[in-house]
């Protein structure tokens, strides 16, 4: 299978210490489409200070929804099966392994409320890396921050429109605070 991304262009923005692999687990609630769980394995998931995994090499260390919001009793049925993934912008990131699709997760009144942000991990992990690299750039060259900003914006989008696509998803307030100078 072809990604977008190799495992080498994700660890050139993030290091060999900056990428985790998602864990196999034999349990059957936790299977996973084979392109997902070549991804996870192979090209794996940043670990930063932004963008921290949940990715544990220990099996013992629970992955599942239930688990990471189970003692509130507030995840709603549609997602009692799902993967979580990492946090983001003080926002839990959750894989349907069904779909493939990743949600962004928020805590409701009563339950938690739960929207999608990218169609598949491989779209997370770009966005990711593409933001990181972003990082980087600014750090040794701070000018025209708005208008690499709004260009990645437009390549984000156009690998994958759901992260931009709720006005509440986590990548919008992210890039403001990019061009605001607070990252």
């Amino acid at each position: 299978m072809k990604f977008a991304l190799t495992a080498d262009d994700v660890r050139s923005v993030f290091g060999l210490s900056g990428v985790v692999h998602f864990p196999c687990y034999d349990a059957p609630r936790n299977r996973l489409d084979d392109r997902t769980a070549l991804f996870l394995g192979t090209v794996g998931l940043p670990d930063t200070a932004w963008f921290m995994s949940k990715a544990s090499l220990r099996t013992d260390d629970p992955v599942d929804l239930i688990s990471w919001y189970g003692s509130r009793g507030a995840v709603p049925p549609a997602c009692r099966h799902w993967l979580v993934l990492g946090i983001f912008a003080e926002t839990t990131l959750a894989l349907d392994p069904d779909e493939g699709t990743v949600y962004a997760l928020a805590d409701g009144e009563e339950e938690i409320n739960y929207s999608p942000i990218h169609r598949d991990v491989e779209s997370l992990v770009y966005a990711l890396t593409k933001f990181g690299a972003l990082l980087q750039e600014l750090e040794s060259d701070g000018e025209g921050v708005g208008e690499r900003v709004d260009a990645l914006r437009g390549e984000i989008t156009e690998f994958d429109p759901l992260p931009f696509a709720d006005e509440e998803s986590p990548w919008d307030p992210v890039f403001e605070e990019v061009i605001d100078g607070i990252w």
